[in-house]
């Protein structure tokens, strides 16, 4: 063959290979619409609202909030800080629960991860945002 044309048929292949493979490795996990039992994820549990936003600098021991829909009872619910449990108040109302609690005050000069879990058996949830602990 023709070394002018196997070296752009060659290429073409390999951009067709790359393409098809990035298509089905997705996005690593993230945002899956997928729950790991194979079946379709709930869109009822939805956690929201999260406050201060993802990357914000706070100060230690300051507070945090969000909201989730689709439960009604806030014993499904486990939140921690840099997988440190953090203690929340719930409240609610109009068909909304609303958390709130304080980050642990040992946590500072670090970044920390807020987790928040929701372990409905109907409809899991979780999500998670980052943010910057100062002095």
């Amino acid at each position: 063959m023709n070394k002018s044309i196997l070296i752009p048929a060659l290429s073409v292949m390999l951009c067709c290979v790359s393409v098809n493979a990035s298509a089905a490795g997705g996005h690593g996990g993230h945002g899956s619409s997928v729950d790991k039992s194979g079946k379709g994820a709930c869109k009822n549990t939805v956690i929201k609202r999260l406050r201060p936003e993802h990357l914000a600098s706070v100060a230690p021991g300051s507070e945090i909030s969000f909201q989730v829909d689709g439960i009604e009872d806030a014993k499904y619910v486990t939140v921690t800080a840099k997988k440190l449990p953090v203690a929340m108040t719930s409240e609610f109302k109009g068909g909304i629960m609303w958390f709130k609690g304080n980050l642990p005050a040992s946590l500072v000069n670090t970044a920390a991860r807020i987790h928040v879990e929701v372990d409905f058996k109907k409809c899991p949830a979780e999500k998670g945002w980052l943010l910057k602990i100062t002095e």
